[in-house]
């Protein structure tokens, strides 16, 4: 029996990510939509003996082609790809959530099924809903669901089977307009019905889309009607903008709202909800402009001190394991080449990356939970007030944190952004926000030059790239890359208690990446290393390739209080960041013999140059990707430059101060 596809759509926030868990478990795979950088989730459900494919559409507020996120959850719906469409729909925000059902049910889709979220949080706000009136109005079958508690979710795969074997007929409701905006669809629809495109999409839809000018339709029907006909819709359109006084994409807008109020008028009862909820007296602190930042500041202090508490126990005891497993090998292994390559190669360079792996994954927890709350929206909105000043909307907030993991798949989201230019800005300076690789590289020297205070020298780092991103934004977007600037809008969600289910399937997902590098970038690096390390001879002799390449550099490092071996670390850290402490850990025989070698000023003045100098070449390749070579280029040779700066003031100062 052939799999059916079960497509998730419903706008961002509304716990869509929470239900696709729900439903999937384990059986899940991340990937990315044919020829965009769109994150992709794809899931197994089995049931009833049938094999369902789950696909987490982007979320999205409308299916107009604004952005790459609504493009990819369109076409996938247009093209019918879904056997089924589960419309997750937020109870605590029906009018907005039910903007995008209207839009799903015009397409003439009639095999959707709304999952409704949150209806307990919708009950405390005074919100009733009529499920069984909600259903006859709607002509869907609707299931009240809490994925995180797995209420509903029986019922839900029941209705998905039934739809999905063509046992529930569904009668779905669509959108009507002003008797003018009718008879321009029903003109339009007219035209279109002798053309191929009336056996493939339904008519009334790309008639509306028609109407709202969207980019993509009318590319659509320029192909079949000709640009004469399609210049005389047009012009029809533009005599209807003229009589409202107003673009038909907002005529069409306000009177889908107006439909769907009328309609929300018959299942939904509002009692009144005395005083301000405890939501608004959070938000009240939370995105004050003031109290706002401090609380900002908080919490990724509260993040660091967390992941350091716990992680730093659990990376000495894997550092610890890997060290007595080379040295319980080493007398093993007769050929001296192959005990270098294994021992003081490969275990010395790949374990002390993966010792790392407890603070990233712990950071991709903290960060997990932070984002299940519902804190990182507000994050966006205290973030907005300060980067706008730097040429930088608040949505930019949300690539930047996610570079706290990962630059590559942070270079890639800001494909969401819609300004090209708050795009390319945001894009050029998320590669001064310190990744996880680069955590490791923090982590260890604050943990041993710092011991006392090292949560409070790692955020000092941290604060110290995300001020010189901003810098470099304000002088990006008013020299460099010009452009008005957008307006911004953001939800901000319900707080909710965190599914520890998703928070653990979000830490794992983006942390397992940590570990394919270790194995495959990072081995190879590590192998590479230690031959350039021990050929012609041992580094330390003067004669290896490494230590030349380094003594070459050393003039330079050293107005930065560094010497060779920093280099040697820095130049093979542009394969990947955990190799700035790997390269160290070969030099050295053991990464904590640069305790007794380094200065904690030095100590400090690499962990910042670390964190601001080259991206590692998948991240350089990410913005190409995105953008051009050109502005590649351009991000290693301003990185560089900012990073030598800022390296040679710290030690400067540092020196000044007698640190």
């Amino acid at each position: 029996m052939a799999m059916k596809v079960i497509a998730l759509a419903g706008n961002p926030n509304v716990g869509k990510t929470t239900l696709f868990n729900a439903l999937t478990g384990m059986r899940q795979h991340v990937g990315n939509w044919p020829g965009v950088t769109v994150e992709k989730k794809e899931g197994i459900l089995e049931y009833r003996g049938q094999r369902f494919l789950i696909v987490d559409l982007p979320g999205t507020y409308s299916l107009t082609a604004h952005s790459v996120d609504e493009l990819v959850a369109r076409d996938f719906l247009l093209k019918g790809s879904a056997d089924v469409v589960v419309n997750v729909v937020d109870a605590t925000a029906l009018m907005r959530n039910l903007f995008l059902t209207m839009e799903i049910l015009e397409m003439g889709l009639n095999n959707v099924v709304i999952a409704l979220s949150k209806v307990d949080l919708a009950e405390k706000h005074g919100i009733e809903i009529n499920i069984r009136k909600m259903e006859e109005t709607l002509g869907v079958p609707i299931v009240p669901v809490n994925a995180k508690d797995g209420v509903g979710l029986e019922e839900l795969k029941e209705k998905i089977h039934q739809v999905a074997s063509g046992v529930l007929k569904e009668r779905p409701v669509t959108p009507r307009y002003d008797p003018e905006v009718e008879r321009e669809i029903g003109h339009i629809t007219q035209v279109l019905r002798d053309t191929p495109l009336a056996g493939e999409y339904s008519l009334r839809w790309l008639a509306v889309k028609l109407l709202q000018r969207d980019d993509g339709v009318i590319k659509l029907v320029l192909r079949y009607l000709g640009s004469e006909k399609l210049d005389e819709i047009m012009r029809h359109i533009a005599e209807v903008e003229e009589r409202y006084k107003r673009a038909m994409d907002l005529i069409i807008a306000s009177q889908k709202y107006e439909f769907i109020d009328g309609l929300m008028h018959r299942f939904v009862r509002y009692s009144k909800e005395e005083g301000g909820s405890l939501s608004d007296q959070l938000d009240g602190i939370l995105t004050h402009p003031l109290y706002g930042i401090i609380a900002l500041f908080g919490v990724f202090y509260l993040v660091f001190k967390f992941v350091f508490a716990f992680g730093l126990p659990l990376q000495e005891m894997l550092d610890g394991a890997f060290a007595s497993f080379g040295e319980w090998l080493a007398p093993h292994i007769a050929n001296e080449a192959l005990r270098g390559l294994l021992v003081d190669g490969i275990i010395a360079g790949v374990g002390s990356v993966l010792s790392f792996f407890p603070l990233v994954f712990l950071l991709f927890f903290a960060l997990s939970i932070l984002e299940d709350i519902g804190y990182m929206a507000r994050a966006a909105v205290v973030m907005e007030r300060i980067m706008r000043k730097f040429g930088l909307p608040g949505k930019s907030f949300i690539p930047l944190v996610l570079a706290l993991g990962c630059n590559v798949p942070a270079v890639m989201s800001t494909r969401t952004l819609d300004d090209e230019r708050e795009r390319l800005v945001t894009m050029l300076v998320n590669p001064l926000i310190p990744c996880s690789a680069r955590l490791s590289v923090i982590s260890f020297l604050a943990g041993a030059f710092f011991s006392e205070n090292r949560a409070l020298v790692a955020v000092s780092i941290y604060a110290t790239a995300v001020l010189l991103a901003l810098s470099v934004a304000w002088v990006l977007s008013r020299f460099v890359v010009k452009g008005e600037e957008a307006q911004f809008i953001i939800e901000l969600p319900e707080y909710l208690i965190p599914s520890w289910k998703t928070v653990l399937l979000h830490s794992w997902e983006r942390s397992k990446e940590f570990v394919k590098k270790a194995g495959t970038i990072i081995l190879a690096g590590s192998v590479g290393i230690w031959y350039l390390s021990s050929y012609p001879v041992p580094i330390g002799t003067g004669g290896s390739y490494a230590e030349r390449l380094g003594m070459f550099f050393e003039p330079y490092m050293k107005l930065m209080g560094l010497d060779w071996k920093a280099a040697v670390s820095l130049l093979f850290g542009v394969i990947a960041k955990e190799n700035v402490i790997s390269t160290y850990g070969i030099i050295y025989g053991s990464v904590d013999a640069i305790v007794g070698v380094m200065s904690p000023l030095q100590a400090y003045v690499l962990a910042v140059v670390t964190t601001l100098y080259v991206p590692c070449i998948a991240t350089i390749a990410a913005i190409r990707a995105e953008s051009s070579w050109k502005w590649a280029l351009f991000t290693v040779v301003y990185m560089i430059a900012l990073a030598s700066a800022v390296g040679m003031a710290l030690w400067r100062l540092g020196g000044v101060l007698g640190l």
